[in-house]
C-alpha cells in the first residue's frame, strides 16, 4: 500500500534525509522503518497495558484467595480442636 504526506516543513524533510544518508537507506526505507517501529510500539504497549491490568486482577483475587483460606484453616482448626 502507498501512503502520500504532503506539506511536510522542507527542513524536516533534510532532517530525514540526513538520517536515512547516516542510515544508508532511503528516505522511504527509513520512513517505512520508523513507521513500523511506531506501530509496533503502540500495539506493544497496549498489550503490556493489558496485561498489566489482568496482573493487578490475578494479585488481587490471590490476596483475597488467601484471606479466605486462612479464615478457612481457622475454623477447620476450631472444629478440629473441640471433638
Amino acid at each position: 500500500m502507498n501512503l502520500l504526506i504532503r506539506d511536510i516543513d522542507p527542513v524536516l524533510v533534510k532532517q530525514l534525509d540526513e538520517q536515512a544518508e547516516k542510515q544508508r537507506c532511503s528516505r522511504q526505507g527509513l520512513l517505512k522503518g520508523l513507521l513500523t517501529t511506531w506501530c509496533a510500539d503502540g500495539v506493544q504497549s497496549t498489550q503490556v497495558a493489558r496485561l498489566e491490568r489482568q496482573l493487578e486482577a490475578n494479585t488481587l483475587h490471590l490476596k483475597r484467595s488467601a484471606t479466605e483460606l486462612e479464615q478457612l484453616t481457622k475454623l477447620f482448626r476450631e472444629v478440629m480442636q473441640d471433638d
